[in-house]
């Protein structure tokens, strides 16, 4: 029986400008303008991204998405502003590792943990280009922060704290875009992070399993 193991892997703009052209890794002098489709990442600190989407690491995420490993109970933020429409608080942990069945796969592991409601603490915002940032796996969501009504949130503003909530094999945020319709994870493109009173982009997403990302703040505006 073969079985294929992975680490901290989980399931799940203004209109009219264009992207810039980047590459990983640029930095640009403070207050320049990149591009008006911009995401922050979500946390302080230097965290390790342990999946992204594609090759190499396409076996982790079917679609786009982030995993960043880091400890339960790191303050996670919002990337962009909003309001929040979802939220889910399920603070049960499923890892597949240890539902494998006889003579089955890890996938059919997660399924038996999606058909066992397993899906952990998570919250959606909307923002103002329509499109939407998911959080999951979360420990908890900040006390206020709901999706009825719709807490409004501003950019960097704490909206709850990291964890190892529904279907995972050890703590991490997984983070993701969602297009406006709500139907499907795309690419984010662009996270901005502070590097001190430095604004530093990462582009290329995809590419960065296996790098750590920093954010020191949410002041280099």
């Amino acid at each position: 029986m073969r079985r294929t193991v992975r680490l901290f892997t989980s399931v799940a703009v203004l209109f009219g400008a264009a992207l810039a052209p980047l590459t990983e890794g640029q930095s640009v002098p403070v207050g320049a303008t990149v591009s008006a489709v911009e995401r922050r990442v979500p946390f302080h600190g230097t965290f390790k991204v342990t999946a992204t989407w594609g090759r190499p690491t396409g076996i982790n995420h079917a679609s786009p998405a982030i995993d960043f490993q880091m400890p339960i109970g790191t303050p996670v933020y919002a990337s962009a502003a909003g309001s929040v429409d979802f939220v889910s608080t399920d603070p049960r942990n499923c890892n597949p590792l240890t539902h494998i069945p006889p003579g089955g796969t890890y996938s059919d592991a997660i399924q038996w943990c999606i058909q066992q409601g397993m899906t952990g603490t998570r919250i959606r915002i909307r923002h103002v280009d329509g499109t939407f940032s998911m959080y999951v796996h979360l420990r908890n969501i900040r006390p206020g922060i709901a999706s009825s009504p719709p807490t409004r949130v501003a950019l960097g503003e704490l909206i709850g704290y990291s964890g190892n909530s529904g279907i995972a094999t050890g703590p991490h945020l997984h983070y993701s875009k969602i297009n406006a319709a709500g139907t499907a994870t795309i690419d984010p493109v662009l996270l901005v992070a502070c590097w001190g009173p430095t604004r530093h982009n990462y582009t290329n997403l995809s590419a960065l399993a296996g790098t750590t990302v920093r954010n020191d703040n949410t002041s280099c505006n």
